[in-house]
């Protein structure tokens, strides 16, 4: 009987641990935070922060200076990713929408048509896009919201996409897990890239200017399992802090 109640003991002492430790939609892995906010779900201009921390229920300490950005030329619409959206939410990330994602997404690795030796040491996966890669943005498409070498597909079988060798858009850029399901239409192939022009907003990725985007990549590393939020800035707050 001392055995049980030992044994109950300790399995409420850690329910109760657990329970003191907001669960939030960041993985207890990451210990780098990309955070961008606006200040409302139709605003395109941002601020882009970094975060680090040294463990799970450590807290987040800023980095640096924040950045200015770019969001969707229609602002944010909640994406898929790593949260949940909420049961009442009003705008949802469609394809063609020009909306930003909002929410928690994984940052997964980085490709540009500069060469690795151009930009420096990296910590993400990086890969040197040439004329044969591209963007697969068609709903219809078995490749929906990949980026895909057209030499290696025997049978494409997309009607639009975007070939990522053209424009400066994509010198450098960084690969987010949006929509990692391919739902059809549910939004595609969004990225952190350059800032080309002025500030009317984009068609859905988020964007820097090339000296900050820069600084972010090299900043990044795939072993601190590296976490997007995007969101107005009160939804942000929640999203960090588990009360999202």
């Amino acid at each position: 009987m001392l055995l049980l109640r030992l044994l109950l003991a300790a399995l409420v002492s850690a329910a109760a641990a657990r329970a003191a430790v907001p669960s939030t939609s960041i993985p207890s892995t990451c210990r780098q935070l990309v955070v961008v906010t606006t200040d409302s779900w139709k605003s395109s201009r941002a601020t882009l922060g970094r975060y680090t921390r040294t463990g799970p229920r450590e807290p987040w300490r800023s980095v640096a200076q924040s950045m200015s950005a770019v969001t969707g030329q229609n602002g944010l619409a909640w994406g898929r990713g790593l949260h949940a959206i909420p049961p009442r939410a009003t705008r949802s990330k469609r394809e063609g929408d020009r909306c930003a994602p909002a929410g928690v997404f994984r940052i997964i690795g980085a490709f540009g048509q500069l060469t690795q030796k151009e930009i420096g040491p990296l910590r993400l996966p990086y890969h040197h896009v040439d004329e044969d890669w591209e963007a697969v943005d068609d709903p219809a498409s078995r490749y929906y919201n990949r980026i895909v070498d057209r030499k290696q597909v025997a049978r494409p079988d997309w009607r639009s996409s975007e070939r990522l060798s053209e424009g400066r858009h994509y010198r450098i850029a960084i690969d987010l897990a949006h929509n990692p399901r391919h739902v059809p239409g549910a939004g595609s192939c969004i990225f952190l890239h350059e800032w080309i022009g002025g500030r009317s907003g984009t068609a859905g990725c988020t964007v820097l200017r090339a000296h900050d985007l820069l600084t972010v990549i090299r900043w990044l590393d795939a072993t601190a399992d590296p976490v997007l939020v995007q969101a107005p800035k009160e939804e942000a707050a929640a999203l960090i802090s588990g009360k999202r």
